[in-house]
């Protein structure tokens, strides 16, 4: 189990350019949030970021039970956020940013 909570124990890998750790399977690591997509680390903003695999313990991995009840569980968590959806209707309120005219004496 990597020490972020997906089932793989093989998935964790370290930044090429950083050293961060990070699982390739959940994307989540040694930061805040989640990377932008496998490969692509959230620290050093490098693409193609994929360096030797760590902390990995040969034997131990999850029975073939375990890897399809977290593959079915993934793949239900993918769907409820894609079916999201942001408010509609239009904005109202103040204009935002711009820049702010000087005050002549």
């Amino acid at each position: 189990m990597c020490r972020w909570g997906c089932v793989y124990n093989d998935t964790t890998f370290m930044c090429r350019f950083c050293g961060t750790r990070f699982c390739n399977d959940c994307l989540k690591g040694e930061f805040v949030g989640l990377m932008k997509e496998a490969g692509h680390c959230r620290v050093c903003n490098q693409l193609q970021c994929v360096g030797k695999r760590v902390e990995y313990v040969p034997g131990k991995g999850p029975s073939e039970a375990t890897k399809e009840k977290y593959a079915a569980w993934k793949e239900r968590q993918g769907k409820k956020k894609k079916g999201k959806k942001g408010k509609k209707g239009k904005k109202g309120g103040k204009k935002k940013g711009g820049k702010k005219k000087k005050k002549r004496r």
